[in-house]
């Protein structure tokens, strides 16, 4: 009897049968981001490719650290339009050529990466 290999979504994000990781994505590659940015901190997304949302685009990004939010949050009022460029080269690891080519793609990516940062709430109580 032949043994099922799992795919590779399955063994390294847990994804059900049938969704990918983008295409060039190596376990190796996964592994070496969750060393450097922190397991956990590693995130598949998928993006609309059209309005009628039937395609989707996979793509692999970050959890945005203090300074990406830093450099973000900078242009926030400035340039909108930079301040998310910011973010995507900061914080998408996969896709990004193909995601700064395409205006869907980009505001896609960018409410992907948006979702990504970290928001601490505080408790607060009367004295």
């Amino acid at each position: 009897m032949e043994k099922k290999e799992q795919t590779v979504a399955q063994l390294i994000v847990n994804q059900p049968e049938g969704q990918k990781l983008p295409d060039g994505v190596t376990a190796d590659m996964i592994t070496a981001w969750k060393n450097r940015y922190g397991e956990g901190k590693i995130k598949l997304g998928e993006i609309p490719m059209d309005e009628e949302r039937t395609q989707f685009l996979a793509v692999i990004g970050r959890v945005p650290c203090r300074k990406s939010m830093g450099e973000f949050e900078k242009w926030m009022d400035k340039d909108p339009n930079k301040s998310k460029e910011i973010l995507i080269n900061s914080c998408l690891l996969t896709e990004k050529e193909k995601v700064k080519a395409d205006d869907l793609l980009f505001y896609g990516a960018f409410d992907f990466l948006s979702q990504l940062i970290p928001i601490g709430k505080a408790t607060i109580k009367n004295l």
